[in-house]
């Protein structure tokens, strides 16, 4: 271009719609300078006019004053297009995109006198587009490590692509599922014709068309295991969701089934044996009932286990009420129950039976007098596992005996006093004949009633051996380790094997040895709580079991020893569902985390790039980044919950001041809470304690949260941290909505949520306090809560003081 006088030259430049500026080619100083030149370049009018151009960008100046210096020596111009630069703009420094050219201006001597500098930002348009090919590149990556988790996961999983759902994905577990059919690249209802015409093919359209989830559960359908084959009934669980591409698009749907086959069929067969027990009970029932006989049976607790409906009725107890209880729980008076439980007591010690009379209320009938017999329940290895007793009614018996003494007294003294009267002393001995002749007959139905008895207890004992326990006896001083067969068969070992302790310790799992030898100690010397579950692998069939043993420590009456006792439960189907249903939450909580943070990242990232340009979106974005970190917050509780439970969270000990973990809580709280007025009252002294600084931390910040989110705006929450017995306390409270007396002793129960119309508003899974309490006790403190309905609240745990 060539250099012009002209006066409108200064005009033009200056209203440009683009930056420009204008240096002498001999000096490079700036001549002219616009403000569209000023707002890319981010510096003040002065320090660019009239300034040496590389003073005033001295940051560029490596890069780009080899180019400047070719324009002015050969004359032709340098263009830049989306060039990223590194620039002090506004005092700061900041990257930015420009394109821009350096121009010759020549006089008519064809030199070059000027260098125009023509420069446009293209920051906003380069970021906007590579965050679009991120956004792509992001979604393709979560396609495709989508589709390798649904390979190799253990549901049946396949992915429907296009309106006429042809199979994209299918993996292992769905092929198995249908391991006689070609599934890929072929439309289901071709593959699948069985289909056609069902709820199945509707659900599957629809969710197609519109993209609404659908699930349905235990599902009847007949389907051949091979392509023309015969059809079975064959039940199902499943879920369709719509598959969308990176423009949110409806392009296929993921189906995840389960086959639930085996399991309906397990479920109809238990439905049948409790049927079938249930009817047999009603049988017994009626057997036992129809007798005015009291039977029963204890366990070694001296519980009732049974009870007969003569024993009810003279009790004017139901069975739920009365089985399970004790002695005094039944009405029995003090020295009645533990005149029973040293009879209790001596029948499992001589393995002999016992016989008394004693004297009871009847609910009805008022005092009577009872004659009962108490006899053992042997299990098979000849040990005491029960005792079972029948108690006969027999007071109206003993009024008749002291009737006929009383008589014979009144017979004596009539004879003394008419002797001479032969013939009404013969009509006394006929009375005396029949009398006895009815004693005979009472004697031979005392007779035949004990014959039943006995059959009755023959029927009881198979009752009870019908449960399917193990049981177990240790001496406590010499160790004799006594067990049936049955827990011998939970260990793996043959019935007519020796078991002991030690070697019953070496079939547990490594990772539980310990712990249940230990809590074996601590029950059989100091009378410890002994109620534990732990994984066992049998020594012959080599099969992992998880068992539930409880035992109870006995005193012998000599004082001499003790006779640790237990029963042994295979929990293994229960146990298994727990921890798949452990690892699914841990699995879903993990997997839900990495596009949650994605999305998290994508809205920060859009904050940034709108925040300048419009404040309705800044709103709606900074509100869907809150109920993000709402989300996460949650995903992780339940991730906790599945770590805590499978045995899987860890506690990272070390020493430190709980005082400085308070004090950092301060500063978070101050710095993110603005609704309520959170007062920490200083603390004066050190606070050592040795525990995990990051839970113990979770746990502060989870009270102060439950607080700000069960109070109103405006009002006062209190921090506290104090010494007491060796014991160092932190406690919230809050002017909030309280609990009621009801739901108190249950808010630290994992998902429990207080009902009421208040709550509507409140979001939340019941987990945090039940994290809180979990985290407390692992740490030997204890966690605590006291309220009052509509006035508030006060939360305290404490931690032993370090040294203490």
């Amino acid at each position: 271009m060539l250099f012009t006088d002209a006066e409108d030259f200064n005009d033009t430049i200056l209203n440009a719609p683009i930056g420009i500026c204008i240096l002498d080619a001999d000096t490079l100083v700036a001549e002219i300078v616009n403000d569209k030149f000023l707002e890319v370049a981010g510096k003040p009018y002065d320090a660019i006019y009239g300034q040496y151009y590389w003073d005033a960008f001295a940051e560029v100046r490596s890069y780009y004053e080899e180019a400047l210096s070719k324009v002015v020596q050969t004359g032709e111009a340098y263009y830049a297009d989306e060039v990223e630069l590194m620039l002090i703009r506004h005092g700061k420094p900041e990257t930015i995109f420009v394109t821009f050219v350096y121009a010759p201006v020549n006089n008519k001597g064809d030199k070059v006198k000027k260098v125009a500098v023509w420069v446009l930002e293209n920051t906003r348009q380069v970021v906007e587009r590579k965050m679009q090919e991120a956004a792509k590149d992001a979604f393709k990556a979560e396609r495709d490590r989508l589709h390798s988790y649904f390979m190799h996961a253990a549901a049946g999983i396949c992915v429907l692509r296009g309106p006429d759902l042809v199979y994209e994905l299918v993996n292992a577990a769905y092929q198995q599922i249908l391991s006689g059919r070609e599934l890929s690249g072929r439309p289901i209802f071709e593959a699948l014709p069985e289909l056609i015409g069902s709820p199945i093919q509707e659900k599957l359209l629809k969710v197609y068309s519109d993209g609404q989830p659908y699930e349905m559960s235990e599902v009847l359908i007949p389907v051949s295991e091979y392509e023309g084959g015969p059809t079975k009934e064959r039940y199902f669980t499943f879920s369709f969701q719509a598959r969308r591409d990176e423009n949110h698009h409806i392009d296929g749907v993921v189906n995840i089934v389960f086959e639930v086959t085996d399991m309906i069929r397990v479920q109809e067969q238990l439905r049948e044996a409790r049927r079938y027990a249930d009817q047999q009970r009603r049988v017994y029932e009626t057997i036992t009932s129809g007798t005015p006989d009291l039977m029963y049976v204890w366990d070694l607790q001296y519980r009732f286990t049974y009870a007969n409906s003569a024993l009810l009725t003279m009790w004017g107890k139901t069975w739920d009420t009365a089985i399970g209880k004790g002695l005094r729980e039944n009405g029995y008076e003090e020295w009645h129950a533990a005149m029973h439980e040293r009879e209790i007591d001596q029948v499992v010690a001589t393995k002999k039976s016992i016989r008394g009379e004693v004297a009871f209320p009847h609910a009805v009938l008022g005092k009577r007098i009872y004659d009962y017999i108490l006899i053992p329940v042997f299990n098979e290895a000849g040990e005491v596992e029960a005792v079972a007793g029948t108690t006969r009614d027999v007071t109206d018996r003993k009024e008749m005996e002291q009737a006929l003494a009383q008589s014979s007294e009144e017979l004596q003294a009539i004879n003394e006093e008419l002797s001479a009267a032969n013939e009404e002393q013969a009509v006394s001995n006929e009375e005396l004949i029949a009398t006895n002749e009815e004693l005979a007959v009472v004697n031979q139905q005392l007779r035949d009633a004990w014959h039943k008895i006995e059959e009755r207890e023959i029927a009881l004992r198979l009752a009870i051996d019908a449960a399917d326990f193990g049981t177990w006896y240790i001496h406590s001083v010499t160790r004799e380790f006594i067990t049936d067969a049955r827990l011998k068969e939970l260990f793996g070992y043959y019935p007519e094997e020796d078991l002991s302790i030690e070697q019953a310790l070496a079939q547990i799992t490594d990772e539980y040895r310990d712990f249940v030898a230990t809590k074996l100690e601590n029950a059989i010397y100091n009378n410890g709580d002994y109620d534990v579950t732990y994984p066992v692998v049998g020594l012959h069939d080599n099969r992992l079991r998880w068992l539930r043993a409880i035992g109870n420590l006995k005193a012998d009456p000599s004082g001499a020893f003790s006779a640790f006792t237990g029963v042994v439960m295979d929990i293994t189907e229960q146990k298994i569902d727990e921890i798949r249903k452990n690892d699914f939450i841990g699995m879903a909580s993990h997997e839900l985390k990495t596009p949650l943070t994605s999305m998290k990242g994508y809205i920060q990232m859009l904050l940034k790039v709108n925040r300048q340009n419009n404040q309705f979106n800044t709103d709606m974005l900074e509100k869907a980044n809150g109920q993000v970190g709402k989300m996460t917050a949650m995903i992780n509780s339940f991730l906790n919950v599945s770590r805590l439970e499978s045995g899987k969270i860890y506690m990272e000990t070390q020493e430190f001041d709980l005082a400085g973990l308070i004090k950092e809580a301060e500063e978070e709280t101050n710095a993110t809470i603005s609704s309520h007025v959170v007062v920490f009252n200083p603390i004066v002294e050190i606070m050592s304690v040795n525990a995990d600084r990051d839970k113990i931390g979770q746990v502060i910040h989870n009270l102060i949260s439950n607080a700000v989110k069960y109070s109103t705006a405006g009002s006062m929450i209190e921090v506290s941290c104090f010494k007491d017995k060796g014991m160092v306390n932190v406690s919230v409270k809050d002017q909030g909505m309280g609990i009621k007396s009801d739901d108190l002793p249950n808010i630290f129960d994992r998902y429990y949520r207080v009902e009421g119309s208040q709550m509507f508003s409140i979001s939340g899974f019941g987990i945090g306090l039940y994290l809180c309490k979990e985290i407390i006790e692992r740490h030997k403190g204890e966690i605590s809560a006291v309220s009052d309905f509509g006035v508030g609240s006060t939360f305290t745990f404490s931690l032993p003081l370090l040294g203490k």
